[in-house]
């Protein structure tokens, strides 16, 4: 029996010295794993912007640095993006796109994340061509507007931007390719405070009743286009329907510096009623109809906005009580709708808020801004400097003694 009892401690030793090895083996290749993470792939995770071909292949060259094509960076980068794998400069992982969460953008502002779009949100990746051209006819009271547009690509002039729209038009009278060209003078004059530094492009724009986004989306692109850290563009609107639809448009151009907020914005925190959601009219004496909740748009707690545009139906006075807070701490541009002549009661109620404020200049934008004829949009100074700066820009925009259509196909300077 003693042989047998030396051949099982034998047999003990042999598999304790194999499980050492065994150890030692998957320590030393933890140990080679964070050795090749930490020297290998670091040189190709530092902040350089690496560029990627739309094949995803890594270039041969990139940088300065990395112009050696046998250099141990270069050949760690094809190795890694090999590796389905999207790597921006900051290592962030670019996620595709997902659908906006309603519920939470009821409850509070929802900034859209970089996002890769799939293949079904892009002209591309529906076959579709991008050169393709439509011609839409727009009514405007009497007149009828008849022009040819980018189908998928749409040019905005003014804002110098191309907006993908691989989507479609959601209902009639609401497509997006005319309102590239509506109300172009209140577009070129945003557009040239913004180039000019009057508005600052690293701030944000509050946009209420931002509707199918033809404001905010152009906006945002035009901020990205200005700004290395640009400010972000806050869509409010209470349609579920176009909120989505802005959503849907901005992960298509891959927009990642635009939020969005489905309410309403009023005086004090109350319930609302209204038998439509889409371009909807406030009366406070309403008890029937759809419920929204209605908050102050200071309850926000928003900073740094240097913007305000505000077309919210009718209800502008009730907004800018509940917005005297956010209007002391940030002292934005305002943009108003109103009436020329400033006769009607909103307005006169309107411009007594905003005096009190400190706003006691502003100047009509020379065109037809809505359905009515004598509807202008209002801009409205912060103070003297501000003032004297953008009629240094625009002032020969504002100065126009012929008022601009509601849509202008072309516009001379």
């Amino acid at each position: 029996m003693a042989p047998r009892a030396k051949s099982r401690t034998n047999g003990v030793r042999i598999s304790l010295r194999a499980l050492r090895l065994t150890t030692a083996t998957a320590a030393g290749a933890c140990i080679g794993w964070i050795w090749y993470q930490t020297f290998i792939l670091s040189a190709v995770r530092r902040e350089d912007k690496i560029s990627v071909s739309p094949s995803g292949q890594a270039p041969l060259q990139t940088h300065a640095q990395n112009a050696n094509r046998d250099s141990p960076d270069i050949a760690a980068y094809v190795r890694v993006r090999e590796v389905d794998v999207n790597i921006s400069s900051k290592f962030e992982v670019i996620r595709p796109c997902r659908p906006l969460d309603i519920t939470a953008a009821k409850e509070n502002i929802v900034c859209i994340p970089k996002c890769k779009p799939h293949a079904n949100q892009t002209i591309e990746g529906l076959g579709l061509d991008a050169n393709e051209r439509i011609t839409i006819t727009t009514q405007h009271n009497k007149d009828f507007f008849r022009h040819e547009y980018g189908r998928y690509r749409i040019h905005f002039p003014e804002e110098n931007i191309y907006l993908d729209h691989a989507s479609q038009p959601l209902r009639l009278h609401e497509e997006m390719q005319p309102r590239a060209v509506t109300e172009r003078l209140f577009r070129r004059i945003i557009a040239k405070l913004f180039r000019a530094g009057v508005l600052d492009p690293s701030k944000n724009i509050i946009n209420t009743g931002s509707w199918i986004g033809d404001n905010a989306l152009s906006w945002a692109l035009m901020l990205e286009q200005l700004s290395e850290n640009p400010g972000k563009v806050i869509a409010v609107d209470p349609s579920a329907k176009y909120i989505q639809y802005m959503t849907n448009i901005a992960n298509e151009n891959s927009i990642s510096n635009m939020c969005t907020h489905l309410t309403v914005y009023s005086s004090k925190e109350r319930t609302i009623f209204t038998g439509n959601t889409e371009h909807m009219g406030v009366n406070l004496s309403n008890k029937k109809g759809i419920a929204m909740k209605a908050i102050t748009l200071s309850s926000e707690n928003l900073e740094n906005v240097t913007l305000l545009h505000i077309d919210v139906e009718g209800h502008e006075s009730e907004l800018l009580e509940g917005a005297s807070r956010l209007i002391d701490s940030s002292r934005p541009v305002i943009i108003t709708e109103g009436v020329e002549g400033s006769g009607v009661y909103n307005d006169i109620k309107v411009a007594k808020i905003l005096k009190a404020l400190g706003y006691t200049k502003s100047n009509d934008i020379p065109e037809v801004c809505g359905w009515k004829l004598n509807c202008r949009n209002r801009i409205w100074w912060p103070d003297d400097a501000t003032e004297a700066a953008a009629m240094a820009v625009v002032g020969k925009e504002l100065g126009r003694s012929v008022v601009v259509p509601w849509i202008s196909f072309e516009l001379p300077e």
